[in-house]
């Protein structure tokens, strides 16, 4: 499988980078306690640090509002997962998941204030490709689109599972992330992934320099 992000897409986001974080023969299912109560650390440090009129003037968070700009005056605000998953845990719904590496995704998403996204490679049909869709950022296998706006809408076909033993996992870093914080994010998830579920995990990173990869 090949995964490309399109030169278009660096015209709008020059400065982008995706980390991606891949793993086979996973168990997702077996250490999904201690996976959620990891998770259930991290909601109590966010309920402690945000509130529902701080999350889009977060640092982290404010360059994606920027990026705003280039898709035009009717877009408000260009959201992302981690803006979902943040206002899901002010809310206080739950998030607690029911597979360990979408738990260790929310986790990481909520630790590092950072977009997130992950798919069931066994559902991917061909290669994967990042693009300019109406001028809206998604990524999408040879079959359909997967994810839209940094997955602040995601297709529920390829969507992680407990039954799952393989999965691509992408990080999209903008400024003020820099690459030894993008280093220590995907470090983490590495050794995350590796510890909770086994099987084998490698990483790659993807820019305007590089912009194509064959896993």
């Amino acid at each position: 499988m090949k995964v490309t992000i399109k030169q278009e897409v660096f015209k709008k986001f020059p400065q982008l980078r995706v980390g991606f974080v891949i793993t086979e023969g996973i168990d997702n299912k077996s250490k999904i306690a201690k996976a959620n109560h990891l998770l259930a650390d991290m909601q109590k440090v966010v309920l402690l640090t945000f509130n529902k009129d701080t999350i889009k003037s977060h640092h982290l968070i404010s360059p994606w509002d920027a990026a705003r700009a280039e898709f035009g005056k009717k877009a408000k605000h260009y959201h992302t997962s981690v803006e979902v998953l943040l206002k899901k845990v002010l809310s206080k719904k739950n998030i607690k998941t029911k597979d360990t590496v979408t738990t260790l995704l929310h986790y990481l998403a909520l630790k590092h204030i950072v977009p997130f996204g992950a798919d069931d490679t066994a559902k991917l049909k061909g290669d994967i490709t990042f693009e300019l869709k109406k001028g809206d950022l998604c990524y999408r296998d040879g079959k359909k689109v997967l994810g839209q706006k940094l997955d602040y809408w995601k297709n529920a076909t390829t969507a992680v599972r407990p039954t799952s033993t393989s999965a691509l996992l992408h990080f999209e870093f903008l400024p003020p992330f820099n690459p030894a914080k993008e280093r220590e994010i995907l470090t983490e998830a590495f050794e995350l992934v590796a510890m909770f579920c086994g099987g084998k995990v490698k990483v790659e990173v993807l820019d305007k320099k590089r912009n194509s990869v064959e896993l």
